[in-house]
């Protein structure tokens, strides 16, 4: 079942410790209506940073003290999620391919055009919005099932199992009226509709994964072709 996408305005967060610079980005990303927050220093950012909304980092590559792939590193340590864009007027083979082993967005070269900074911050953005969205299923999916009791549990793994309710008796040794009511409680708790549905839940639990569009009967409308006889 898909969550419902709350409105919290994504941040982007620009470190550069070249105050005409750091201004000029925050300028850029400002004017298509962002929040922008602005760090000279690269332990304020560190110590500033904020994983609980969606968001994305502009980072430049020689900053003081922690070089931005220090920087970018230890939000990986940390498992901070927004998106990196690494900037840098001094980029190099090994420093590229590094940045984008890390999962950088990109490496773009000082100076930049508008459109191309401004492209990868979209990008960078959705893959945010996207992240916090399969978080949020997640916790919402772990909280439903840190709700059913070991016996319900135990009903739900054979119903996924493909058994039936008096099998299902038989192999927990209860009687049916019991496995029904757990039966029900596992899909009350859940807030699933079928079998199918909770088949779903579980996997996407169980593998990390972002909630499966609910399907509308698409096959329905597909356009019908006679099979010549």
């Amino acid at each position: 079942m898909s969550e419902i996408k709350t409105a919290v305005k994504p941040v982007v967060y620009v470190v550069d410790d070249d105050p005409q610079a750091c201004r000029a980005v925050s300028e850029l990303v400002h004017s298509f209506g962002h929040q922008v927050r602005m760090f000279e220093s690269p332990v304020d950012f560190l110590e500033s940073v904020d994983d609980t909304r969606p968001g994305c980092v502009v980072l430049d590559i020689r900053l003081p003290g922690i070089d931005g792939m220090e920087v970018h590193q230890r939000l990986l340590q940390r498992d901070v999620s927004l998106p990196v864009i690494v900037l840098t007027a001094y980029a190099d083979t090994p420093m590229t391919v590094r940045s984008l082993r890390n999962g950088a967005v990109t490496v773009l070269d000082k100076p930049f055009r508008d459109d191309e900074l401004w492209s990868n911050v979209q990008e960078a953005l959705q893959r945010s919005e996207k992240e916090h969205h399969r978080r949020r299923h997640q916790t919402s999916l772990e909280c439903r099932l840190k709700k059913l009791a070991p016996q319900d549990r135990a009903v739900l793994q054979l119903m996924l199992q493909g058994l039936k309710n008096r099998s299902i008796a038989k192999r927990l040794d209860v009687s049916l009226r019991t496995v029904e009511n757990r039966r029900r409680r596992v899909f009350e708790l859940m807030r699933a509709d079928s079998v199918a549905q909770l088949t779903r839940m579980v996997v996407e639990y169980e593998h990390n994964l972002l909630p499966t569009t609910d399907s509308h009967d698409s096959w329905l409308s597909l356009p019908f072709e006679r099979i010549a006889s």
